[in-house]
């Protein structure tokens, strides 16, 4: 079991589906890591005020080469023994 639940708001469906099968792949890999511990070494913060809001980027994905940023804002417990939550607000795909 993990300490954190992962959400991906129904508006990146269409984002997720525009991506190629190796592109879901690592972006499904991403985001499994951070279910574990979304303040993986290889993310890095934004500086905002009030919220933890952090990158990061997949591995090349294997029938493009695309890498993909994900935006997501890591959200603590709010009692001993629930999970957090890591909220992905955007995706950016590319070469």
């Amino acid at each position: 079991m993990t300490d954190w639940q992962v959400e991906v708001p129904p508006r990146l469906y269409e984002e997720f589906a525009h991506l190629s099968a190796g592109g879901r792949r690592v972006v499904h890999d991403a985001l499994d890591r951070l279910a574990v511990d979304p303040r993986d070494p290889l993310s890095s913060t934004e500086p905002v005020q009030g919220a933890e809001l952090r990158r990061i980027m997949t591995s090349p994905a294997p029938d493009t080469g695309d890498r993909i940023t994900i935006l997501y804002r890591v959200v603590d417990p709010e009692e001993p023994g629930q999970p957090g939550r890591i909220m992905v607000l955007f995706i950016v795909s590319g070469p």
